[in-house]
């Protein structure tokens, strides 16, 4: 197998943003300097396993390698299984609005793509790949610990500088070893096994995507289906990861003593950096007219070196309109999970899904449409001679990604058309709940009705705010001594009062309350319990419901519990199984727990305040089918391209700027979510729609007037620089697939 044809082949292991991350270490510089001639940086510092390594089984991989396979699965388990739920964290621990909590999910996502340049720098520069793996592992799997630890309410929640900080180490911590770790797995091969190389990046790509699976899944069942604290249990949501990500580490460092090491040998994109900036300077020194900016450097730097970055800085220009893709593909994780709070994920038999959990579609799909496009899709569209150039695959994944939105869009609308109209804050609403066995005529200034027992009613667009004076008659009613009750009943704007008719010492009474009229978010319900005097429950402070999947308590204040969010499901009163509560995600529920008419039993009544969601969360299939899609055009082409149009010296560079076009990708989000345009997430959704179709046709004027590079054998010099650099390169090509 020769070397170009060695290095090339990865690139259909790659999915999404994370194919780039890796390509900058040892090697991946410009082969030219003087730095990356010296023996020293080809010679492992370290290397204590005997010259006959032992190879496992029939995949023909050094043992160490096994570590590091390892490392990578509990690593991209903790990142993604702390990713999935960290949005409902915002919401729901720290108590963000939907703008502020997509804004700070961004920058973090922002800094994890921002984070990989400081990484490779510092390995190429200072510690090389080991160390740099080593000693930021730590701070990573510290800032995990911290996360978990400062999610638990009586160590921090829900104080804000805590989770802050763990976010800070983890963006730094998975940025800092991602240019390293796939790189040194590579490195552990010798020159004679690079079809063992070829299979190395198949498992790495299979631990990624296996991490990133099982995490999506499984995390938000910890925070969902296990109760702590009186609440969801994101201590364990996070605890978990930071386990995995501790285990990684220890996994790492178990295989130390048989570990190839080499040497840092310097950087080429600071290398790039610096030419550039020399040859500003002198452009602007010099009276000398040069046919390219960048020759004015050639009074320091290598003349082949200057040819490359001329090379590469073609292929950036083309990059320019790439961040508005990523714009809209990482939302996954912030605006479509929050979509996904106020929808049904009622499944029948097969339970209920919850809204992090859509965000697992992504990696699925992902495993299914590459082969797909690969074997069916591209070579069907070459007879018809279309989709042959990456920049058109590009522009139609970015139309894809267009379409996703769209879809998105409408199924905002169609989630606000089933919306309830809350009061305004000059409006408030009036329930009567009647659990006396008579029936019941209520007065108002504005009107008269009769409610019978164990029925509600409800008027609502009060004037508010303001007091009104509320009559209560029964004609007739042998159960109680005194038939009639009068009260002034104050009412606040923008919200609903609860009036529980009931009975105390045989006169008639009634119990207010404030009522929840909004929708709970995270696909919970919410219930409020009140006791009448003839309940069991008269004398208790707290009762608790118990459920397939998780147990509540609830505490009372005088004769009601206040409202408390509870998951999706069937329950009963704890200690009883003859009344069942259902329970629907979105829902607001009045429970009444009561004597019976009979007075031998009691029964709990159950109050639908805010009808439960109505359209289901299997209608966000469609806007993630069509964004995969987009993404395996976009993503895996996009790298292709760029392999394809520049040197192989300047790969380290162009997975920089890459990198970089993910980072600013996530700017856009944070300014738009910041900006807050429009209060319709619809008409949001929309405005990103339009972004990316103006980018779009932008991007196609560009791809007309680009000229493509016609490739070339390579020389003996390429071959050698691809050969050094190819683990670099092939562990790049595979990172992006677990992006969700």
């Amino acid at each position: 197998m020769d070397d170009q044809n060695q290095t090339s082949a990865p690139v259909h292991f790659s999915k999404g943003e994370d194919e780039v991350e890796f390509d900058m270490g040892v090697g991946s510089g410009y082969e030219k300097l003087p730095e990356a001639k010296d023996s020293a940086a080809t010679t492992p510092v370290e290397d204590t396993a005997p010259k006959k390594r032992s190879i496992c089984n029939g995949l023909g991989f050094p043992k160490q390698v096994y570590f590091i396979v390892g490392n990578e699965f509990c690593e991209r388990f903790s990142y993604y299984g702390m990713k999935a739920v960290l949005v409902l964290f915002f919401t729901e621990m720290l108590l963000w609005d939907g703008n502020t909590a997509t804004a700070i999910y961004h920058t973090f996502t922002m800094l994890c793509y921002f984070s990989p340049i400081l990484g490779a720098m510092i390995a190429d520069s200072f510690w090389g790949k080991y160390k740099t793996i080593f000693y930021i592992s730590i701070l990573y799997a510290v800032g995990n610990v911290v996360m978990a630890l400062t999610s638990i309410p009586p160590l921090g929640a829900p104080e804000v500088p805590g989770p802050m900080i763990g976010l800070l180490l983890i963006a730094f911590g998975t940025g800092g070893i991602k240019p390293c770790v796939a790189a040194f797995g590579g490195d552990q091969f010798s020159e004679h096994q690079l079809d063992a190389l070829q299979t190395f990046f198949s498992v790495f790509y299979f631990a990624i995507n296996a991490g990133s699976l099982l995490s999506t899944f499984i995390t938000p069942m910890f925070r969902a289906d296990v109760q702590c604290f009186g609440g969801d249990c994101y201590p364990l949501a996070f605890g978990v990861p930071a386990i995995l990500m501790v285990v990684a580490l220890l996994l790492f460092v178990a295989g130390n003593k048989f570990y190839k090491k080499y040497p840092p040998s310097g950087n080429i994109v600071i290398e790039v950096i610096k030419c550039i900036g020399h040859a500003l300077s002198m452009k602007r020194q010099s009276t000398e007219v040069k046919n390219h900016w960048l020759d004015y450097a050639d009074d320091r730097y290598d003349t082949n070196l200057i040819e490359d970055i001329k090379a590469m800085l073609n292929v950036v220009v083309m990059y320019i309109p790439l961040p508005v893709f990523w714009a809209l593909f990482d939302q996954q994780g912030s605006r479509w999970t929050l979509q996904a709070t106020v929808m049904d994920g009622d499944l029948g038999v097969l339970g209920t899904l919850k809204p992090d959990q859509m965000q697992v579609l992504n990696p699925l799909l992902i495993l299914l449409f590459i082969p797909v496009f690969e074997s069916i899709i591209y070579p069907l569209f070459a007879k018809c001679h279309l989709l042959t150039r990456p920049l058109q695959r590009m522009g139609v994944g970015m139309v894809l990604a267009c379409a996703a939105f769209v879809i998105a869009g409408f199924v905002q609308i169609s989630i606000d058309a089933v919306e309830t109209d809350a009061p305004t804050n000059s409006q408030s609403s009036l329930r009567f709940i009647n659990t006396v066995p008579c029936s019941v005529n209520v007065t108002a200034p504005s009107y008269s009705t009769m409610i019978d027992y164990k029925e509600d009613y409800v008027a609502s667009h009060y004037e508010a705010p303001g007091t009104y004076t509320l009559k209560y008659y029964i004609e007739s009613c042998s159960l109680l001594n005194s038939t009639s009750y009068e009260m002034d009943t104050v009412l606040a704007g923008g919200t609903g009062t609860v009036v529980i008719i009931t009975a105390n010492n045989n006169q008639l009474t009634v119990i207010p309350f404030e009522d929840q009229l909004t929708k709970p978010d995270h696909g919970k319900a919410l219930v409020i319990f009140v006791r009448t005097e003839s309940s069991q429950y008269i004398d208790s402070d707290s009762l608790s419901i118990v459920g397939d999947k998780a147990d509540y308590d609830f505490e009372f204040t005088g004769d009601i519990t206040g409202f408390n969010a509870v998951e999706p499901g069937k329950y009963y009163l704890s200690g009883t199984n003859d009344t069942a509560m259902r329970f629907a995600n979105g829902g607001v529920y009045t429970v009444v727990i009561q004597e019976n008419e009979y007075n031998n039993g009691t029964d709990v009544v159950e109050y639908t305040d805010v009808e439960p969601n109505e359209i289901s969360m299997l209608l966000q299939i469609p806007q993630y089918v069509v964004i995969t899609m987009g993404e395996v055009m976009f993503s895996i082409t996009g790298l292709e391209f760029s392999y394809s149009q520049a040197p192989a010296s300047m790969k380290s560079c162009l997975q920089a700027a890459w990198l970089l076009t993910v980072a600013f990708g996530n700017l856009i989000v944070i300014i738009v979510a910041e900006a807050e345009f429009t209060d319709s997430q619809s008409v949001e959704f929309f405005l990103f729609a339009v972004m990316m179709g103006v980018v779009t046709v932008i991007f196609a004027v560009m791809s007309i007037f680009y000229k493509y590079k016609v490739q070339s054998l390579p020389t003996d010099n390429d071959a050698a620089a691809l050969s050094e650099s190819s683990s670099n390169y092939g562990s790049n090509m595979v990172e992006k697939s677990s992006e969700l």
